[in-house]
């Protein structure tokens, strides 16, 4: 019995040191997965890449958005970013005949205004570079997105149009967009296991933004970005 007491006691005092010890891990390396919230401010055109026929310009406009933000990182260097973000878009273009100095048609003299405007959702993927350093991580975030484009309209903006001046402009769009992203995220340790960061990217889609024109135009953005995650291991990352 004696020898029974002093066994059960040894191996009590072995499986507390072993939960401990455990315990003491599972705080040095936590899970590795944050997601979060986010807002944008995007300022946006198109790259005219080819002039067809019409004369076209595309002034800078601006958008906004909102979205959810997921990051997985798998050390301390490097991780992969996406989200599901809803965004706000607007275009302004200036389209005008070319110069017909025999023509007596008032309208080759007069541009038009087309003002595009609709709403997005958009999945991008990055591969995040990260450097730390105690509460600050600077992220370095460079990737692919995939945007399609769920309503759009447009208005003409013309004193010698007297029809319909609103059209849907989804017929005419390519509503699916591919594009390259790269960014930086400025990244701050706020509590155990909160985070905020803001940031700024820049877009290049290789889409073609109209359907069936000999203007190949593509749109390009730049986009602030501030948010909050709710993290487990950012600072410090497990080796």
């Amino acid at each position: 019995m004696k020898y029974a007491f002093v066994i059960l006691i040894s191996a009590a005092i072995i499986m507390i040191s072993f939960s401990s010890s455990r315990a003491d891990d599972e705080i040095e390396k936590p899970p590795n997965a944050s997601f979060g919230a986010a807002g944008s401010v995007s300022g946006i055109t198109a790259w005219e890449r080819k002039k067809g026929e019409q004369h076209m310009r595309y002034n800078l406009t601006y958008g906004y958005g909102g979205g959810l933000v997921f990051e997985k990182m798998f050390n301390n260097l490097l991780g992969i970013q996406s989200g599901f973000w809803f965004n706000r878009i607007s275009l302004d273009m200036r389209m005008k005949e070319p110069p017909d100095y025999f023509s007596v048609d008032p309208a080759n003299l007069i541009s038009v205004k087309i003002v595009v405007t609709g709403w997005s959702v958009s999945v991008p993927l990055s591969l995040i570079t990260s450097f730390n350093l105690s509460f600050f991580s600077l992220n370095i975030l460079a990737g692919i997105k995939y945007t399609h484009i769920v309503q759009s309209e447009a208005r003409f903006n013309n004193p010698l149009m007297s029809y319909k001046k609103f059209f849907d402009m989804l017929p005419y769009i390519n509503q699916p967009q591919f594009g390259f992203t790269l960014g930086v995220n400025f990244k701050f340790r706020v509590s155990a296991y909160v985070d905020l960061f803001i940031g700024c990217s820049s877009e290049l889609h290789v889409t073609e933004l109209m359907k069936g024109s000999d203007d190949i135009a593509l749109l390009c953005t730049l986009t602030g970005v501030t948010g909050v995650m709710f993290r487990t291991n950012v600072f410090p990352m497990s080796n």
